[in-house]
Order: structure tokens, then sequence, then C-alpha cells
């Protein structure tokens, strides 16, 4: 099984959670909870065959989970066992919705794109410039 299957059958039944899969001296967390690890921590999101994934070194582990916890994001570890880590008021929706702004705003710009040809185009870009 390819850890993408993994991480979708989990993914599954814990939508609400970052979930973290060793691979070898790494672990590798995909999906949207990619921004969170990226934004907790820096790290640099990779986009392969469509998938977003990040990943951090096996010594990095402490400093992560610290991390999830104190912001109370809930996260599963799946290593030789599975550990689950649940919190009564999870942060996870909270958190990611402030994180994911660059490919809402990427949304945004294609459909700006695919509206040009029409002529409402410049009474909407009128309204964002004076939002902005």
């Amino acid at each position: 099984m390819k850890l993408v299957d993994t991480y979708n059958s989990y993914k599954t039944k814990y939508s609400k959670y970052v979930i973290m899969i060793k691979c070898g001296n790494f672990y590798e967390v995909y999906g949207e909870e990619t921004y969170i690890i990226s934004n907790l921590f820096n790290y640099k999101i990779k986009e392969i065959s469509g998938i977003k994934r990040v990943g951090f070194p096996i010594i990095a582990y402490n400093k992560v989970t610290s991390k999830l916890n104190s912001f109370k994001i809930n996260y599963i570890v799946i290593d030789n066992k599975v550990i689950k880590k649940k919190f009564n008021k999870n942060n996870y929706d909270e958190y990611l919705n402030d994180l994911n702004i660059d490919d809402r705003i990427n949304k945004i710009y294609l459909r700006l794109k695919i509206l040009s040809n029409g002529s409402n185009i410049n009474n909407i870009l009128k309204s964002i410039e004076s939002i902005i």
C-alpha cells in the first residue's frame, strides 16, 4: 500500500486531523494539512503528481507534536503503532482556514481570468480595488 493510500484511508475516518506517516527517517504529511505544518515550521510544500506533501525528519517529531499540542490541533501519527491525539476543542479548521490563502487567491485569479472576456469584469475589479 502506498503512503498516499494509507493517508487517504485515515483521512476518510479522521478528516479533521493532521495525519503524519513515518517513511524511513522522515514523517510525511499530505493534502490540506501541509499548510498547517508548513506555516508552523516553515517547511516547504511540494506537489508531486498533484498531491501536496511536506516532510520533516524524525528528530523534529517532538517539536512538531508539541506545537500541534499547543495549538490544540488533533493529529494522528502512523509509525509501528498508531498514536492519536484528540482535543475537546479541535482547532484544525480555524487554523487551516487562515493558511490556505494562496490557494484561495489562485482560485480567484483563475476565475477572474475566465471572466476577463465578459463585460462584467471591470465592475468586479473595481469592487476588489475599492476594498484593497
